[in-house]
């Protein structure tokens, strides 16, 4: 089979960066009137969180854009996630695949083997077993892929794995 390569939608990420910096423009703005001591506080994690935000996304896109390297690359044996750090996770280790619904977000959650569940959460830092935990609560599954602003519809990108487990 052929490696499929999938990419953020570099227009969505450039809408969110430029509200994330609108808004954090908003909070410096409140910075100038402060009518009392909570409102400076409120503006410094407003700046602080959605300046980051911004600068965050416009990162993303720009490292997308000029390494080529996609969001999802989709192998024969895995499935390759560039995020914050690099994530590979092996058609091996996966039971299935299923689309999940969280609020008005969909994402595709992954659902391994019982023995690799139980390694991953063993492997992860007291940080990563607390997230791995509360996706559990929240989409029944360690570990999900993002679908909101890539090139490729949840359900459509859902089958294309399960397919690659067979």
């Amino acid at each position: 089979m052929e490696t499929i390569k999938i990419y953020r939608s570099p227009w969505r990420m450039l809408f969110l960066a430029l509200a994330s910096l609108a808004f954090a423009a908003g909070s410096a703005f409140m910075l100038s009137r402060p009518q009392s001591g909570f409102h400076v506080v409120v503006a410094w994690l407003g700046i602080v969180f959605f300046g980051l935000s911004g600068v965050y996304m416009l990162y993303v896109i720009l490292k997308e854009r000029l390494t080529g390297k996609p969001f999802l690359t989709i192998t024969d044996n895995c499935v390759i996630i560039e995020g914050a750090k690099q994530t590979v996770i092996n058609f091996a280790d996966v039971k299935s695949f299923e689309v999940v619904k969280m609020r008005n977000q969909k994402f595709v959650a992954i659902h391994y083997k019982p023995g690799i569940e139980q390694q991953k959460l063993d492997e992860a830092n007291t940080l990563g077993r607390s997230m791995r935990e509360l996706n559990r609560h929240l989409v029944n599954a360690q570990e999900n892929i993002a679908t909101v602003g890539i090139g490729m519809d949840a359900e459509e990108l859902c089958n294309l794995l399960n397919e690659r487990l067979g």
